[in-house]
């Protein structure tokens, strides 16, 4: 099944090197939390996460990436600057050693994906 993406898709790219202190329960609820904001927030296309699987050995202490996709760059600009995000991103900062973020609108060159130009 070909994955449908709109030429205008914005990303926010979070990888994350967490505290050694920080619990895994601690850990779980920033997840949920995060997964929550995204999901009340309309301009949000969708959310995924993961963990690093460990094969390329260059993760230089990055284990989790947080991955937002927002319909529009202009989404990208109302999350950074909405009350929720802006509350969850204190909390998340004080739990993190580490953080490198990246924003971009995707170029697809896969065929398996169907591009739907608005």
């Amino acid at each position: 099944m070909a994955e449908k993406v709109a030429a205008n898709d914005a990303r926010h790219t979070v990888l994350a090197k967490f505290k050694a202190d920080l619990s895994a329960q601690e850990l779980e609820q920033l997840i949920i939390d995060l997964e929550d904001l995204c999901s009340n927030l309309d301009f949000v296309k969708s959310f995924e996460w993961g963990t690093d699987l460990g094969e390329v050995k260059r993760q230089k202490g990055f284990t989790h990436i947080f991955v937002i996709t927002f319909y529009e760059a202009g989404g990208l600009a109302e999350y950074v600057s909405h009350p929720a995000h802006k509350a969850y991103a204190i909390k998340f900062m004080a739990s993190i050693e580490d953080i490198l973020i990246l924003d971009y609108q995707p170029s697809y060159t896969k065929s398996n994906i169907t591009l739907s130009i608005s």
